[in-house]
């Protein structure tokens, strides 16, 4: 009845009977609506960890109590929310685990009553997840680097943990060994005022924003004495970068002190972590301060070490670096090579880790920064782009990028070649090569025909590497018809040679080359002997069993019949189509004494449909051959199949016919029999409580037996501590042991052979103790 009070009770009832009922609930009115409560106020969001958040906000207001909070966080530049926890806290402080690092997100928070969730409250401030900042570890490490009558030169290496942040200097203390206690010294390395023959100790304390770290260790007692001897002092702050498996790039210093003459090289000294052994890994002295190391073993743990050589001999040896794994850690990024939408050619790297001081260190050939008027660097967030603003050869080299300011090191490298970079670039299409005529009067006119032009273009014409201009020589420079072409007077031996013309029309580029000399050019053996006032003897030629054109002559006769010779010639050697199967299809080719750009071939399936080159239809050709390769080819590649080569004058046909009874069905049934495949056993989603074992397994096929790689988050998975795996046969186990919220995302198994590949994928979700998702409960 509306407005009365009410109480409930419940009792239970199974086969046996009716329990006791249970204490009664307190009064409710019947028709009441119970109203939401307010959201709560001034939500914070705090750095906690690499992957995780401290959110707090206030609570309720007196006789507003809720049933607990619900917290959500979404990522900055998404709209999408997701809930953070499975069932309401009580408390105003909650860690939100399993964030992305170096990401960046908002919060919010919602009041659970009797009527249900509230309002959401307003957002929290965007906040980069990254570890918060504290104090740096000790400095450790210390080394004298030079020494005079009454000064030290002292060096160290940095705190391994440096807290987040840069480390904004040092202070150093000094002992006397005569004395008891410590004075503190500047923040320079170079100690002044000490006594000649006194041994003297030395600490020093690291500080970022977070305040002064601790003291470190005292190092070893240095006598104060001056440095006379002919070698050089020790090199210092030996390191290293592109840690990778089986190699890294070890960086050091030069030695303070160079002794009586200029370091001229240095040595790198190597042992693995635990032995007292020390292998020298270069016969010959390296005379930069950085050498790549290879050939070392994956997963082994090495030390390293450097002395310098001067004309005296060699010096003592530096401190020893950090030990280092030797091997690619999981999520290790590398830089990526492309061409922006103007098309510049550009190389960018993106840190997974970094904090607020970090910094992108971008070097060319490791001797420094690349040059500014040549390049142009961009930083955004945890990625940093490095652009080349007008690509040539002078840009090649080693590109490398180091993130500053972070315990672990991130860096990586890439070398611009020219067969990786260029084909980058947008090109001008070429739609004639260089052609020769013979004009009158002895004249000879080169010319080449590319696509249309803006009236921008521009042209230089080079000759045995100088700049050709009008005169003596006629240039021609059609832009609208892509023509350009150069008639040469009085043409003579002094006109042989390479001549190339460079284009480019806005950010596209290319540049064609004709060498002009008698071994490359047979053409250029008769235009030679043309020039002249007049001939004795009618011109002969004759074909040698190798395909080579003999001419010979000594009266005149028109150039188009000698032009036609060459590629006729050519184009009858060509041998019936032969079909080859391969690994990745069939390949349909035809021999030829020697292939030369006057021929030009096309290639048609079923007579009507040309063929054009692409991902799955590739042709091309050699000095010896013409070919179409059909990679996976199936039952829509069935039939004839025809090669025209027309020589100028005349088109030659050659055909074969892949009725699919041959090549093309035996090549078919292998690839889908034999393709690599992961058959069955991954589910979509796997649900687990944190610290317990994740066991995983699915079943493969493909013969050749397929290679096996894990993903996590499309980042290779490193099989090593916690992570295993296990193949026996066709069946693959990936075995995780004490799971944990980074061990939450999607997995994936990529299985490739020779015939083929493919990837079976598995969303991996992580609960903590306590909080057993929606999803379980409902099974």
């Amino acid at each position: 009845v509306k407005g009365k009070s009410y109480c409930f009770r419940v009792r239970s009832a199974n086969k046996y009977g009716v329990s006791e009922p249970s204490l009664p609930s307190e009064p409710i009115t019947a028709g009441t609506t119970l109203a939401p409560l307010p959201p709560p106020s001034q939500v914070l969001a705090f750095r906690d960890s690499k992957t995780s958040v401290v959110v707090h906000w206030d609570k309720l207001k007196e006789g507003q109590e809720p049933l607990g909070y619900y917290i959500y966080c979404r990522e900055v530049g998404t709209d999408e929310w997701q809930t953070v926890n499975n069932k309401p806290v009580t408390c105003n402080k909650f860690t939100v685990p399993g964030l992305q690092p170096g990401k960046e997100y908002v919060f919010c928070v919602k009041s659970v009553s009797e009527a249900g969730v509230g309002d959401s409250s307003p957002e929290s401030d965007p906040i980069i997840v990254r570890p918060a900042i504290s104090r740096p570890s000790a400095p450790r490490d210390f080394a004298l680097l030079s020494c005079g009558k009454n000064d030290m030169t002292i060096g160290w290496k940095a705190p391994k943990h440096k807290g987040g942040g840069k480390i904004l200097g040092y202070f150093l203390d000094q002992h006397d060994a005569v004395e008891l206690g410590w004075h503190e010294v500047n923040i320079r390395p170079i100690v002044t005022n000490l006594n000649e023959g006194h041994f003297y100790e030395f600490r020093a304390c690291a500080t970022n924003m977070a305040g002064v770290g601790k003291v470190s260790e005292p190092s070893d007692l240095f006598k104060c004495e001056e440095w006379t001897m002919p070698q050089p002092g020790p090199p210092y702050d030996v390191r290293f970068t592109e840690v990778r498996d089986a190699n890294l790039m070890l960086h050091w210093e030069a030695p303070l002190y160079t002794g009586t003459g200029p370091v001229t090289g240095y040595y790198i000294d190597v042992c693995e972590e635990g032995s007292e052994e020390w292998k020298q890994l270069n016969k010959q002295p390296t005379a930069s301060t950085h050498m790549r190391v290879s050939d070392l073993e994956t997963g082994k743990c090495y030390i390293f070490r450097v002395r310098a050589l001067n004309k005296a001999g060699i010096g003592p040896p530096s401190i020893p670096s950090d030990p280092v794994v030797v091997e690619t850690k999981p999520g290790t990024n590398e830089i990526e090579l492309g061409v922006d939408k103007e098309g510049f050619v550009y190389m960018a790297f993106e840190t997974p880790d970094m904090c607020d001081s970090s910094e992108f260190i971008w070097s060319k050939d490791y001797e420094g920064p690349p040059d500014p008027n040549r390049v142009k660097i961009e930083d955004k967030g945890n990625k940093s782009k490095i652009i080349l603003k007008n690509a040539s050869e002078k840009d090649l080299g080693t590109y490398s990028v180091e993130v500053t300011d972070i315990d672990d090191e991130i860096s990586a490298s890439h070398t611009l070649t020219q067969e990786a970079t260029f084909p980058l670039l947008p090109v001008i299409e070429l739609i004639s090569g260089w052609n020769i005529d013979v004009l009158e009067k002895g004249e000879v006119r080169l010319w080449l025909e590319v696509e249309k032009l803006s009236p921008e273009a521009e042209l230089h014409l080079i000759f045995n590497g100088k700049e050709l201009s009008s005169t003596p020589v006629r240039i021609n420079f059609d832009r609208a018809n892509g023509l350009i072409e150069l008639i040469i007077q009085d043409f003579c031996d002094d006109d042989k040679g390479t001549y190339t013309a460079q284009l480019q029309d806005g950010k596209a580029k290319n540049q064609f080359t004709l060498a002009l000399v008698d071994d490359t050019r047979l053409v250029f053996c008769f235009l030679f002997l043309l020039v002249g006032p007049h001939f004795i003897e009618n011109l002969q030629w004759k074909v040698t069993e190798d395909c080579e054109v003999l001419l010979t002559c000594k009266v005149s006769i028109t150039i188009q019949l000698l032009l036609c010779i060459v590629p006729s010639i050519y184009s009858l050697s060509a041998k019936p189509l032969k079909v080859q199967p391969t690994a990745e299809g069939i390949r349909i080719y035809s021999e030829v004494k020697y292939y030369t750009d006057y021929m030009k071939t096309t290639w048609y399936h079923k007579y009507v449909l040309q063929i054009k080159s692409g991902e799955r239809l590739k042709s091309g050709s050699t000095m010896d051959q013409i070919w179409l390769h059909i990679l996976n080819p199936t039952d829509s590649d069935k039939g004839k199949y025809t090669l025209e080569i027309f020589d100028g004058k005349d088109s030659h046909r050659l055909s074969t016919d892949l009725s699919g009874k041959g090549e093309l069905e035996q090549n078919i049934s292998v690839l889908g029999k034999n393709r690599a495949r992961v058959v069955q056993g991954l589910p979509d989603v796997a649900t687990i409580m944190e610290d317990k074992t994740l066991c995983l397994t699915c079943c493969i096929s493909g013969d050749p037996y397929p290679e096996i790689t894990w993903f996590k988050n499309e980042k290779v998975v490193v099989f090593k501590d916690r992570y295993k795996m296990d193949v026996k046969g066709i069946v693959v186990t990936i075995t995780i042991e004490k799971v944990c919220s980074d061990d939450t995302g999607k997995y994936s198994i990529y299985v490739k052979n020779k015939y083929g590949s493919e990837t079976g994928q598995v969303t991996i979700s992580v609960y903590k103790h306590g909080e057993e998702p929606l999803e379980l409960r409902e099974k």
